[in-house]
């Protein structure tokens, strides 16, 4: 099945444009490594992704967010 509900709409998720914001933020800051900001740029494009396809399925999206998670912590752990 879909993850979003009947209704619902990945494309105005109030948490996925949270995680957006805060990511934007992290990308703005000072004294943040390139290979950090590249980092971020990524998870940034693949949240994008899941926001371009609001009919992903559940499964699809778990993985988009493990995907980003572990790239950020991975880079912010060097």
């Amino acid at each position: 099945g879909n993850f979003t509900g009947e209704g619902d709409d990945m494309k105005s998720d109030k948490n996925l444009k949270a995680c957006i914001d805060v990511l934007k933020s992290l990308q703005r800051r000072d004294g943040i490594e390139p290979e950090q900001k590249e980092a971020v740029a990524r998870a940034l494009e693949k949240l994008m992704e899941l926001r371009r396809h609001p009919n992903m399925k559940r499964q699809n999206v778990f993985l988009t967010v493990r995907e980003i998670a572990e790239a950020i912590i991975k880079t912010f752990l060097k």
